[in-house]
């Protein structure tokens, strides 16, 4: 094989298949993929025939299990109602588990639906389908291709055996087969994957979460020796995954081509920065020759722009157009041989394209997509084609250096981009359906959020990343997953396989590379691996991608010079979460004052607190909300600290729970209790962001929370919940990330503006009221300003706050030249060394005035509401929602505008309001207000 070494700056990609064909039995036209998505499924403890027998024609599984794949064994059995559903409140304990050990402790094993066998998840499980070849395939070659398998599997087709557990092991690579030989290109095929657990269980102590700010239920380590998700041997903030996610969990499908075949072009384009008026794309591809014999042809591409972009629910037209591009290249590939074809401007001047649509982040610019089509041709047919759609841009980073200190600076086609976002999880059972993930890349990227890391999936399915991509979502690609591997601790052996762990680290580069939305290499989350995988992995990256940062780790807090040299090189990270603050509740200002400490603060990637959803969202998990008894804790029980009530000194829930208690008052009942919840954490997560904005580039680089979403139903660390409903951090957090923003500093009571556009803002007014605690109005201040691109400005500090005490407003606006508002903001606070905020409860609740018109566009609807006070007291903290008809469960997601809002007596705001037509499960839509909150 003849390679070639790139040193440019990617264009990048993401493949999408010629054609799409979902079901078993399509019809095919062209070369594609044919989809295996029905499937039978049984435990191997139940069959006695082997693989063989299994794929053969005359086997019979109909009393086996009907499954969807992908699918974990865990899942599919959840969704035939044999087990009852983990993420539900305690459901989790009438499951059994793969561990014989914590079967027993735990009494989990009378819960198996196998007889005789307590641990059904101890053996393999047997996945069966059937297919046929479509006709316009045949004499094709055929190739069958799992895109994620977890942990082992053997493979057999019509009777032979295709692969074997050995070498078909780990969780985060592909694999791929020629099947041309065993396929029957006129009759029905019938293939048969036998999926091995994980080769470490791990036996979780102690397993269980049920004392309330007691310990968390541990994970099981020895997990921590595969190369698979740990988490699912529990952890801090997920629960123990009973099958540990065993299972094809990713698509299988068969794809065809001729003899020739193209495997992973990989795209670079070179803008002559600062000046991006032009961008040079080089093109590197390999083509495979599978045959016996030389074979000599075409390689053709084609570019154009993608002038609509779908979002599963909705459409955006982008702007601009470009003259779209040809180009071929004539090459022979001898038999048997894989060469690597090059293309670039040099070669093709067509491939120099000026004024090219930029791909930008999130909030920076629009996500300009473009169509790649390659084909390669030979004896006047097609062999093999892709479509590759890409993204035009440059990432690069530098470093700010404050008396020791680094914060790592990220830049995008030459402009600094202030990096803001945080960490996201899988579903506990790694359900990962496309409308679910459009969902959530929506919710974070109209949070303002751009940039997202994920460590606990290092090999999401590809349409992922594409959304990532779509929405301008900046991802850090993570290897390894966190506490797996410490220096200087046994651990420091995991994975135990290094070649294996390679095999699948090296195909996470060759597969995301191409992603316009992927922004940096990470080894690892606050640990790094031995040398003996951390000097292979980091020569295929510089091999294999040298257009993004190599982060060795995300923090580490260990002797570098004495355990881990080697990493030297790749130092200082400019990245970190060591020290506080970390994951519990901290008074507002103590953020600001961190900021100025500088210490670990300049970009901050993990901090967090602990955020309650809302009332509606906890009854669904919680089955005994609020019935306990009236203890010093109510309403917290078992339950939730099974959901996420633990803490191990301070490190979680206390500290939050009695920032609710003592700031706004001992709960009445589970609704109070969970309302004031809402106002700790609002404040709480603005905070963590306006603490960044307020020395925004002076100081901080960029910030970012543990975390985002959730894995199961929690009351941990998320700004919205498990069923896709945003609590009050939400908005809060989508208010203090907003483009152009005013905020208040908590700690010396500074009035900011921070612009995070790269252009000016002329002519504002910043406006400035200090209330009384009935939201009546005592001191005013207005100011004209200018706003320079990028950077923040302070304007004022609020002198009258001196001296006040009790509770207090603050309420500011951000206006253009025509009056209108560019940005709002509300704070309540008091002054003196006790923050009693306890008045907040006691205002009355305000019934709104709510009108509606809800128009239908494409597959959403677009609700516009104005909803006024028409009172003369204020309404504060309302929260609005969208039911399937009147006294109807909420539509969710629905994306709004805003939320939990806070109205003055006779004011009125205008908000809008999206939501899928096929969420509203043919009920009419009503717009109301939350009256749990």
């Amino acid at each position: 094989m003849r390679s070639i070494y790139l040193l440019s700056i990617i264009f990048t990609a993401f493949l999408l298949p010629s054609c799409r064909k979902e079901g078993n039995n399509p019809a095919g036209t062209t070369t594609g993929k044919l989809y295996l998505r029905k499937w039978k499924m049984e435990s191997s403890t139940q069959v006695r025939a082997g693989g063989q027998d299994i794929s053969a024609t005359g086997f019979n599984a109909d009393q086996w299990l009907d499954v969807t794949v992908p699918t974990t064994v865990l899942r599919a059995l959840v969704n035939a109602k044999v087990y009852p559903d983990p993420h539900l409140d305690l459901n989790n304990f009438l499951i059994p588990d793969a561990c014989d050990s914590l079967n027993e402790r735990l009494g989990l094993g009378k819960y198996s639906h196998i007889k005789g066998h307590p641990n059904p998840f101890k053996d393999p499980y047997w996945f069966r389908t059937s297919f046929r070849i479509p006709k316009a395939q045949a004499g094709e070659k055929v190739w069958l291709n799992f895109d994620g398998i977890n942990y082992r599997a053997d493979v057999w087709l019509n009777g032979r055996k295709i692969a074997g557990a050995k070498d078909m092991a780990g969780m985060f690579r592909r694999f791929r087969y020629d099947i041309t030989d065993q396929v029957r290109v006129d009759g029905e095929n019938y293939l048969a994957v036998k999926i091995h657990q994980v080769d470490h269980p791990g036996n979780t102590k102690p397993g269980e979460q049920l004392e309330v700010f007691g310990p968390n239920r541990g994970h099981g380590e020895e997990i921590f020796k595969d190369v698979t998700l740990k988490f699912s041997a529990g952890w801090d903030c997920a629960p123990v995954v009973r099958d540990r996610n065993m299972g094809i969990y990713q698509d299988v499908f068969l794809s065809f081509t001729g003899d020739v075949q193209i495997r992973d072009p990989y795209i670079v384009t070179r803008l002559p920065l600062p000046d991006t008026t032009q961008a040079d794309l080089t093109l590197t591809v390999d083509l495979h020759n599978s045959s016996q014999h030389a074979q000599k042809g075409n390689l053709k591409g084609s570019i154009e722009p993608v002038k609509e972009v779908d979002f599963y629910t909705y459409t955006k037209k982008m702007p601009g157009d470009m003259k779209p591009l040809h180009f071929e290249k004539e090459v022979e590939i001898p038999a048997g041989e894989t060469v690597t074809i090059t293309l670039s401007p040099a070669d093709l001047p067509q491939l120099s394209i000026k004024d090219p649509h930029l791909w930008w982040p999130n909030g920076y610019g629009l996500q300009y997509l473009h169509k790649l089509q390659l084909s390669f041709e030979t004896g006047g047919k097609i062999s093999d084609e892709k479509a590759v759609t890409f993204g035009i841009r440059e990432i690069t980073n530098a470093f700010k250096e404050i008396n020791g200190e680094y914060g790592r600076t990220f830049f995008v086609n030459g402009r600094r981009i202030f990096a803001r976002g945080g960490w996201i999880q899988p579903d506990m059972m790694l359900d990962m359906n496309k409308k679910r993930m459009y969902n959530e890349a929506r919710l974070l990227a109209e949070a303002n959020i751009n940039m997202i890391a994920n460590e606990d999936m290092p090999a999401p399915p590809d349409y992922l990343m594409d959304i990532y991509d779509k929405y301008g979502l900046l991802v850090w690609e993570t290897f390894y997953q966190c506490w797996r591997m410490y220096p200087g601790t046994p651990s420091f052996g995991n994975p135990v396989d290094a070649e294996l762990a390679l095999k699948n680290s090296y195909d996470i580069i060759k597969r995301y590379r191409n992603h316009p939305s992927l922004v940096l290499w990470a080894v690892a989350c606050e640990v790094t691996v031995r040398e003996e995988i951390y000097v292979p992995l980091r020569q295929h990256v510089k091999m294999m991608d040298t257009t993004r940062p190599f982060l060795p780790t995300s923090s580490y807090g260990w002797d570098v010079d004495k355990l881990t040299p080697y990493m030297k090189a790749d130092l200082p990270l400019g990245v970190t979460d060591e020290g506080p603050p970390d994951y519990t509740w901290y008074p507002h200002k103590y953020y600001y004052d961190m900021v100025l400490k500088v210490k670990q603060q300049m970009f901050r990637d993990e901090m967090g607190v602990p955020s309650v959803p809302v009332y509606r969202s906890m009854k669904k998990f919680m089955y005994d909300l609020g019935k306990g008894e009236r203890t010093a804790i109510y309403p917290l029980n078992k339950n939730w600290a099974h959901h996420g009530a633990w803490d191990l000194n301070g490190y979680a829930f206390r500290a939050y729970d009695q920032a609710i208690r003592r700031r706004y008052g001992e709960p009445k009942s589970v609704k109070d209790y969970i309302r004031k919840a809402q106002y700790v954490h609002a404040g709480s997560y603005r905070a963590m962001y306006e603490a960044a904005n307020h020395r925004m580039w002076d100081i901080t680089q960029g910030v970012m929370i543990w975390k985002l979403n959730s894995t199961w139903p929690t009351v941990l660390w998320q700004i919205y919940d498990w069923f896709l409903t945003p609590n009050s951090a939400y908005y809060f957090t989508k208010k203090a990330l907003e483009p152009l923003h005013i905020q208040l500093n908590e700690n010396d009571f500074t009035v900011s503006v921070i612009n995070r556009k790269h252009r000016s803002f002329d002519h504002l007014t910043a406006s400035v009221e200090v209330l009384d605690s009935r939201l009546r109005p005592k001191w005013k201040k207005e100011m004209k300003l200018d706003m320079g691109p990028d950077r923040y400005m302070e304007l004022f500090r609020l002198p009258e706050t001196q001296g006040r005490k009790g509770l207090f407003f603050v309420k500011l606006v951000l206006k253009n030249g025509k009056g209108e508002e560019l940005s709002d903001n509300l704070y309540w606070l008091t002054r003196g060394k006790d923050t009693d905020l306890r008045a907040v409860t006691q205002l009355e609740r305000v019934s709104l005035q709510i009108e509606s018109d809800i128009t239908s566009e494409s597959k959403e609807y677009l609700a516009n509401v104005v909803v006024s006070n028409p009172t003369s007291k204020p309404a504060f903290f309302n929260r609005l929602m969208v039911t399937r008809g009147k006294g109807g469960e909420e539509v969710l997601p629905t994306f709004w505008s805003d939320n939990f809002i806070t109205l003055l007596p006779g004011e009125k705001k205008v908000l809008t309001a999206r939501f899928a037509r096929e969420d509203l499960e043919g009920a009419e839509p009503v717009v109301v207000q939350d009256t749990d909150l």
